[in-house]
């Protein structure tokens, strides 16, 4: 039985793997300060596989969903997979230590995305001017007007995405995670 339990989760982990790298080729300006920053709505799908099975197991769909694209952005992949755990992580251990609840769905959200606004922030400034002709200091200058509100926009909309889909996937996965 464990067996099929194992083989269920894989199979899930590859299907939302697969979600994560095909919505990662979406790329969405939504900050018109700053047309080149692009969202992508992968890491919502990795924050439902860390919700629904836990935070190893979204970070294992978010890391790997994002290793492909290091050949096409070898700078913005690993700040991408850093950004996306930094967000699913704290959400899903709140989420599991909360009993599963709407209200510590909503509070790990949060504090995901807090966690994640400040990574991308830090990371910007060493990994942007490995690729970019600007110093670290311009990107300082870049923090408050781009991008924590790049950032920020970036996890409101994976905030509400994550809070309107949480029910329903949970739903739909209820007899896999073995509920049923």
């Amino acid at each position: 039985m464990n067996t099929s339990i194992n083989t269920k989760k894989i199979a899930l982990a590859a299907l939302f793997t697969a979600a994560s790298l095909l919505l990662s080729f979406i790329q969405i300006p939504i900050f018109p300060a700053a047309p080149w920053l692009m969202y992508d709505p992968s890491g919502i799908v990795c924050l439902i596989a860390a919700l629904a099975f836990g935070p190893k197991l979204g970070a294992a769909v978010a890391i790997i969903s994002w290793l492909p694209r290091v050949f096409l952005d070898p700078f913005g992949a690993p700040m991408g997979m850093a950004s996306t755990c930094a967000f699913i992580i704290p959400a899903a251990l709140i989420y599991l230590r909360g009993n599963r609840s709407r209200t510590a769905s909503l509070v790990g959200m949060i504090v995901g995305a807090i966690v994640s606004i400040v990574v991308a922030c830090i990371l910007n400034l060493f990994v942007t001017p490995l690729y970019t002709a600007v110093s670290m200091m311009d990107v300082v200058a870049m923090i408050l007007p781009i991008l924590l509100p790049f950032n920020a926009l970036k996890m409101v909309i994976n905030t509400v995405a994550g809070q309107v889909l949480l029910a329903p996937c949970m739903n739909a996965l209820k007899v896999e995670r073995g509920d049923a």
